[in-house]
């Protein structure tokens, strides 16, 4: 079954079905049939409407219902140095083993082929990670986890494999070969982190919040994507780090990152 759905998705247009869908998601909406049609998505997906900033009429679009902020009190950021950076599930977390992070089980993928960056992956090698995997019910603004320095970003182009379980089971180093944006961070105390937002079918519209450098605050707004997709945090070996977690732990961003 692994072997059909890998053969399956490798033969998907992949990216002209997301194009597709992200042509459609940001047709607007008559404003009377806006409730209807957002109530019936967050029921389907589970969507948290309690926290969101305005009212569903307000959202022109699919895509700006998908893309909804919180209240500026529904999330308070704990006073922590390590925060969850999204709402989502976890896939794996954990140390860093020899440069590679777990994907599932029996399968893994090289630090340096995630970032596209040599020496930033030599420091991480030894550090720890999480891999977040967000739902298409899930709040979709991807956030800073520690204080420090923003240092940069880049794109990476790739393909748009769905990341679901079932899907990352069948495709080996999915993670590596979709698109995605790679933000350079520094702590406080000097270590360096990386966040990575990998896009996937339906999501191949990645926006960051702003882009230059300079100080950060954990909270801090990153970037956002469409529908649901996968975040990979990367911090290097210190006195704290991303804990082990078992896979499908329900984490919510600003809280407190610990096991």
């Amino acid at each position: 079954m692994a072997n059909l759905r890998r053969i399956f998705f490798e033969a998907l247009p992949k990216t002209l079905l997301s194009r597709t869908t992200g042509f459609v998601a940001d047709i607007p909406l008559p404003r009377r049939l806006r409730p209807k049609v957002y109530g019936w998505f967050a029921r389907r997906y589970g969507a948290d409407l309690s926290e969101m900033d305005g009212a569903l009429a307000d959202f022109r679009s699919l895509s700006e219902f998908f893309t909804r902020p919180l209240r500026a009190d529904a999330r308070p950021i704990a006073s922590v140095p390590l925060v969850w950076p999204c709402d989502g599930r976890i896939v794996s977390s954990g140390p860093v083993e020899g440069g590679r992070i777990r994907q599932v089980k029996d399968q893994d993928y090289a630090i340096e082929h995630l970032l596209v960056d040599g020496p930033l992956a030599a420091r991480l090698h030894n550090g720890t990670q999480a891999t977040v995997y967000l739902a298409p019910g899930d709040y979709h603004r991807v956030h800073v986890p520690f204080d420090g320095q923003r240092l940069r970003h880049w794109h990476v182009s790739g393909a748009l494999f769905p990341v679901n379980e079932a899907t990352a089971a069948a495709v080996p180093r999915l993670f590596v070969r979709n698109e995605r944006v790679v933000f350079e961070l520094r702590l406080d105390d000097g270590r360096a982190g990386a966040l990575v937002m990998v896009a996937a079918l339906n999501v191949g519209n990645i926006r960051v919040s702003f882009p230059t450098s300079g100080p950060v605050r954990r909270g801090d707004e990153l970037g956002v994507f469409s529908f649901g997709s996968t975040v990979v945090a990367i911090l290097e070996q210190g006195p704290f780090g991303w804990p082990t977690l078992p896979p499908g732990t329900v984490v919510r961003m600003g809280r407190a990152a610990r096991e």
